[in-house]
């Protein structure tokens, strides 16, 4: 036969198993009822869905934080055409243009005195666009926000 303290001793270690069982599935109900899957993906999908690409003004004599959509195709300078204008005197009249192609954006020198900047390289030929990528153009310096 079995001894009682060992009798006493497996009732209590499972008893303990069941609490355990109990607080992993009601802690997984509280997170599907406060979390629910179908929500998250929904956001998800309506948040990529709406959201449009921008540039975000982060270094500049002025205009610190201005944000710039883009769709399709933009052009940036100092001249009174282009759809983002800056007012910098290191910036040509059109500077640089940020175009769609594909899934993805591109940006392309328009043969600027200056030059255009990508994360401190200068570009000589159209170069995809990453998010959180520096794009300096003149003395102003614009992130990528797809």
């Amino acid at each position: 036969m079995i001894p009682e303290i060992a009798v006493k001793g497996l009732q209590y270690f499972f008893l303990f198993l069941l609490y355990v069982f109990l607080i992993v599935v009601i802690r997984g109900l509280y997170r599907d009822l406060k979390y629910p899957y179908f929500q998250t993906e929904t956001r998800a999908r309506n948040k990529k869905k709406f959201h449009k690409p921008e540039l975000v003004v982060v270094a500049a004599d002025r205009n610190i934080g201005a944000r710039y959509s883009i769709e399709g195709q933009v052009v940036v300078g100092r001249g009174p055409g282009c759809n983002i204008p800056i007012d910098d005197t290191y910036a040509s009249q059109q500077h640089a243009r940020i175009f769609k192609e594909g899934d993805g954006y591109f940006i392309e020198d328009l043969g600027s005195t200056n030059g255009t900047y990508v994360n401190g390289r200068k570009i000589a030929y159209p170069l995809s666009l990453r998010p959180r990528d520096r794009i300096k153009i003149g003395k102003t310096v614009f992130e990528f926000r797809p």
